[in-house]
């Protein structure tokens, strides 16, 4: 797995879009919000990093 530091994520509600962004690309990722990361398969490192930058979120 590797880690993807989300900058900007500060709540449940923050988690639950990235989540939702990432099922629908087809991504398994696991995501924290005390450490304000998301980890995903390398396989899927830069489709991730997308998605999560088209949300609004720097990583």
């Amino acid at each position: 797995m590797e880690i993807i530091k989300v900058e900007g994520m500060h709540c449940a509600m923050c988690v639950k879009r990235i989540s939702d962004a990432l099922k629908e690309a087809g991504i398994d990722a696991e995501i924290s919000l005390e450490n304000k990361t998301v980890s995903v398969d390398i396989s899927n490192l830069e489709k991730a990093k997308e998605e999560i930058e088209d949300l609004g979120f720097e990583v």
